[in-house]
């Protein structure tokens, strides 16, 4: 051993131990997505034939049924990655937008969070730092009460070696909160505004009516008509639309179903997998239906299938009333699960706010006038 081995670790000097693995049983296979799937093709014309009637030839009308694309598909499969899992499409050839190729590990894994991860500047705002982020993050979601537990977390925050007090100090609190709840009174020249801002965005106000029959031993028997409210909503084209086209979203959405089989070995059957809406069977029915209807006059832009999937939470609006809010969310299908349920990925949006059962029951009560038999 010479002098400069002295200045290495211990397990470097021995080249012995450089190639050494792991026991298996203490080994952790990463998961990874589906193999990749191949060059897509050039279009070939002789696959799908433009099928007319000679009587649509002889005489165009509107009334003549429209032109049919009949196109001849065939089971594709994808080779399969190491857990033998592979893709098996039903088209007349593989897709060239594949989302799987923009899959990261993080996606497929859930890593302990780390409080001082190294972010940028800008995904803390109205915060100006990570410190003062931390901080105010812990007051609001620490409970009214603060705990042990609450008390061991902010020993977590203040004691770590990348929290910086003079980050802190300098903090306008009030400022902040006054922002995040939204108003501008303390910065009038502020032309920054909610995503969710009707003068921002495509949200409506439809009015909400229903009728209510009265006996015939009533003074006014019948229907009578009340207003009950006032739903705000978003329409739904243009959300799908918003979705379709957004950069951070569009590379991550499954325009294509397909079925996922896992095959262990090559002597075995494979067994099909569930776990995505848009390789269930019920979305392969619905594209397969759509590319086999009869096409918009005059439109041959590719034909997707999305599926939407509604959510709806009761959100407490005050920590010192009962005033409360059911938000009504909206998800696309064809994307993975595992983005939807990661919170950072933003894959849900705001559609519709109900109102409460009792405001509305308060007031029909207001409006309607029982009198005794």
């Amino acid at each position: 051993m010479n002098d400069e081995d002295l200045d290495q670790p211990l397990a470097e000097r021995r080249g012995r131990r450089e190639n050494r693995q792991l026991p298996k049983r203490y080994r952790d296979i990463l998961p990874e997505p589906p193999a990749a799937l191949p060059p897509a093709p050039q279009p070939v014309t002789s696959e799908c034939a433009l099928t007319t009637s000679p009587a649509t030839m002889s005489s165009p009308s509107s009334e003549q049924p429209q032109n049919i694309r009949s196109c001849d598909r065939k089971l594709l499969k994808t080779t399969q990655n190491t857990f033998g899992l592979f893709r098996q499409y039903h088209a007349t050839h593989f897709p060239d937008h594949d989302p799987n190729e923009n899959i990261t590990r993080d996606d497929l894994m859930v890593a302990s969070p780390d409080a001082f991860s190294g972010n940028s500047a800008d995904s803390y705002h109205p915060y100006p730092n990570q410190s003062s982020f931390l901080l105010g993050e812990w007051y609001w979601n620490g409970g009214l009460k603060k705990t042990q537990s609450g008390f061991q977390d902010l020993i977590k925050i203040v004691g770590h070696p990348r929290f910086r007090p003079e980050d802190v100090s300098g903090t306008k609190w009030q400022l902040i909160d006054a922002q995040l709840s939204g108003d501008r009174s303390c910065n009038p020249s502020s032309d920054e505004g909610w995503e969710d801002e009707e003068d921002n965005g495509d949200w409506a106000k439809t009015p909400i009516k229903i009728r209510v029959p009265f006996h015939k031993r009533s003074l006014h028997p019948g229907q009578k008509e009340f207003n009950v409210g006032t739903l705000h909503h978003r329409k739904l084209v243009s959300v799908i639309k918003e979705k379709i086209m957004r950069p951070s979203s569009h590379p991550h959405l499954h325009f294509e179903p397909y079925e996922l089989f896992w095959q262990p070995t090559e002597a075995s059957e494979p067994v099909k997998v569930h776990g995505e809406l848009y390789t269930s069977e019920a979305f392969i029915e619905a594209h397969r239906g759509l590319q086999e209807s009869p096409r918009e006059p005059g439109c041959d832009l590719q034909r997707v299938v999305a599926g939407l999937m509604f959510a709806s939470d009761g959100t407490q609006l005050t920590a010192f009333s009962t005033a409360k809010l059911w938000p009504i969310y909206l998800a696309m299908g064809n994307e993975s699960k595992d983005r939807r349920t990661k919170p950072s990925c933003q894959a849900f949006e705001h559609i519709a706010y109900l109102e409460t059962v009792r405001r509305i029951s308060l007031a029909l009560r207001q409006s309607v006038i029982f009198l005794p038999f």
